[in-house]
């Protein structure tokens, strides 16, 4: 059904940020790609603290959990090459797929789709042009 080209990232929520970018950076060896800090207003739409850390072909993004985990995490993200979004959603509905939302991603005509296996679990179809 679509060309998937591998996992592109691996979100998940930190207790403790500082200590997961330790883990990621000093005993996995990987390299912070991308820092979100929140302005007070996105904070107040539930925004949080962000840190993005590649490792080999993916990157894990590790979103700050100190005062609650985020309801969309963990989830995973996969790598697709574009498709009209009218198209790509029309595919998932034709096949009984379960759909959460569809999602714009910032600053570009690039979007997600995030779709739920049989046990719950969210995935995230990234479709990149």
């Amino acid at each position: 059904m679509f060309d998937i080209k591998g996992l592109k990232t691996f979100a998940m929520s930190a207790k403790d940020l500082n200590k997961s970018v330790e883990f990621y950076t000093k005993t996995l060896g990987g390299q912070i790609v991308r820092r979100v800090e929140p302005t007070e207003e996105q904070l107040k739409t539930g925004q949080v603290k962000e840190v993005d850390v590649r490792l080999g072909n993916f990157e894990v993004h590790l979103f700050d959990a100190s005062i609650k985990p985020r309801d969309v995490d963990p989830h995973h993200t996969l790598n697709i090459p574009w498709q009209e979004q009218e198209k790509a959603l029309k595919a998932l509905r034709d096949i009984g797929a379960n759909i959460e939302k569809v999602r714009p991603h910032r600053d570009s005509p690039n979007y997600s789709i995030n779709v739920f296996d049989p046990d719950g679990n969210r995935w995230e179809l990234s479709f990149t042009r």
